[in-house]
């Protein structure tokens, strides 16, 4: 099987794979609309489905009815994770961007939207600097608006890691003006210039970046047994003694932000019990952790 999946070029696997995530799916898939896709004839699509069958007997089976193709007995796939949590995030993907790139994972596109989101602007000159300076592990020379300060500043960082926070990139760095490691929105540098200068600091002294802290997720303590078993399956979490968790290790220093997403941070539950009763669906099993970890500054 994997000489045969070797010897394919990579447009024959991109429509395998399209056919394949078309029938996880939905069940079926139409010679018509892969060929539509992927601009081939009827027959070069012919050539490219009898070569998977003579590899994967009883795999697919033709539906002379409805001129489509089932999954067979046997039907395996073999260029197609099945994951729903990969194909919700390539359909999200898509629907935001509208980028045919994803189409071969996702097969058939179905309905769908999303709600929208900010479309910050970040420089690409200054994306492409982040980038050069962390493979030549030199600094950039920067003109930074923080949000703690009323006008620009410059500042010499030395960039380790790109960081998606769920709403935004910044670059974890070390900072000259701070002597520190700290964290930087990428959209509010203006400006930047190259410099040769090596890092003072090298990325093993970030400690809040190596040393890692375990945060676990458990259902809200005033759900109902049946509330707290579908928020469980909502989050993935896993069966523990006592009920349900989701635990999972992050670096010291995003824990904020990952508490501050998921509305567990000390301000947030500060702000629901003064200005509104809001259901909380979750809660986090060790409580000190907001009050250790919450963003200090507004």
């Amino acid at each position: 099987m994997s000489e045969w999946v070797e010897g394919l070029s990579f447009a024959q696997r991109q429509r395998l794979q399209f056919i394949e995530a078309t029938l996880l799916w939905e069940g079926s898939v139409r010679r018509r609309d892969v060929c539509e896709v992927f601009q081939v004839t009827p027959n070069h699509l012919t050539r490219d489905i009898k070569r998977y069958r003579n590899h994967n007997h009883e795999a697919l089976e033709y539906d002379v009815e409805t001129r489509a193709y089932r999954r067979g007995k046997r039907f395996r796939p073999v260029f197609a994770s099945g994951s729903p949590e990969e194909y919700l995030a390539l359909l999200q993907a898509y629907t935001v961007s509208r980028s045919t790139t994803v189409i071969p994972a996702l097969g058939h596109v179905v309905t769908a939207e999303v709600l929208p989101q900010p479309a910050g602007h970040i420089d690409p000159a200054v994306l492409k600097e982040v980038i050069r300076a962390m493979r030549d592990g030199t600094g950039i020379a920067v003109t930074y608006q923080s949000l703690s300060e009323g006008s620009p500043s410059k500042r010499t960082l030395w960039p380790h890691t790109l960081v998606y926070t769920g709403d935004r990139w910044h670059a974890r760095a070390y900072d000259d003006k701070r002597e520190d490691f700290r964290d930087f929105v990428l959209a509010r540098i203006t400006r930047t210039e190259q410099t040769s200068t090596v890092a003072p600091r090298s990325i093993r002294e970030d400690h809040l970046w190596q040393e890692s802290v375990t945060v676990e997720i458990v259902p809200a303590s005033g759900l109902s047994p049946s509330q707290r078993e579908v928020v469980a399956r909502e989050y993935g979490m896993k069966h523990v003694k006592g009920g349900y968790a989701w635990k999972t290790e992050l670096r010291k220093c995003l824990v904020p932000y990952f508490l501050h997403r998921y509305r567990l941070d000390a301000r947030e539950s500060t702000r629901r019990g003064v200005a509104h009763k809001v259901t909380q669906r979750i809660m986090l099993r060790d409580a000190t952790l907001a009050d250790r970890y919450t963003f200090k500054d507004v």
